[in-house]
């Protein structure tokens, strides 16, 4: 049976490696890319040929998300598996994935009780197309409005949105996504119109949907 070929992509540098170590180890798993910047990741051209991505959810304030960069990877490799990991509450955060997407979704809570084959069971059958939810036992499972109005956006549109927060033009998104200039821009155009009210939108309407999305997104990367 062939091994299943992983990109990874951790915040901690210390974690990274430990894990990247770890799961390389394992005859069952193929780390194509380990990596603590996610656009390293959306970029490489690994991205086709991989199974699956183990994604921290928090990867910093001045970059993607994982949910943005599960996303991404999604879009340029639509049978890719995603799992995002964190010690973060993700209840709501599992529920912003529309229901359409949701095969090949999991969501892994970081403990130190999973144990390294565990986690590969946990990747391979991810990759397959199955889903997992092990939160934490704090995660709230009710739904909250931030949740549903990122669900409203398509999955390519929270891409780009991601991509927009990061100060890049419709012809750098493109570029990262391998689409034209003028679908990015029709995207953009579109997730505005989800996140800002018509008579919020005003001449600056891309600097209010930014920050509308950046605070739906928000993730507390404090310990």
């Amino acid at each position: 049976m062939r091994a299943t070929r992983l990109i990874y992509v951790e915040n901690d540098p210390a974690l990274l490696g430990v894990m990247s170590t770890l799961l390389a180890n394992l005859p069952t798993l193929e780390v194509l890319l380990a990596t603590v910047d996610p656009l390293e990741a959306l970029a490489s051209e690994h991205v086709e040929d991989a199974d699956v991505a183990l994604i921290d959810l928090a990867l910093g304030r001045d970059t993607l998300t994982g949910m943005d960069l599960g996303m991404a990877l999604r879009h340029r490799n639509p049978q890719i598996g995603i799992v995002i990991h964190s010690q973060h509450p993700m209840g709501t955060i599992s529920r912003q994935v529309p229901e359409a997407e949701r095969m090949g979704w999991s969501f892994l809570a970081k403990t130190g009780t999973l144990k390294p084959q565990e986690l590969s069971e946990i990747l391979r059958s991810t990759a397959a197309g199955m889903s997992h939810r092990r939160l934490l036992t704090e995660d709230d499972d009710v739904p909250q409005e931030s949740a549903m109005t990122l669900r409203a956006l398509t999955p390519r549109q929270r891409t780009i949105m991601g991509l927009a927060s990061l100060g890049m033009s419709a012809p750098e998104i493109g570029e990262h996504l391998g689409i034209s200039a003028d679908s990015a821009r029709k995207d953009l155009s579109k997730a505005y119109r989800t996140l800002v009210p018509p008579d919020q939108a005003g001449t600056d309407v891309r600097t209010k949907a930014v920050l509308a999305y950046l605070a739906l997104v928000d993730i507390d990367d404090g310990d």
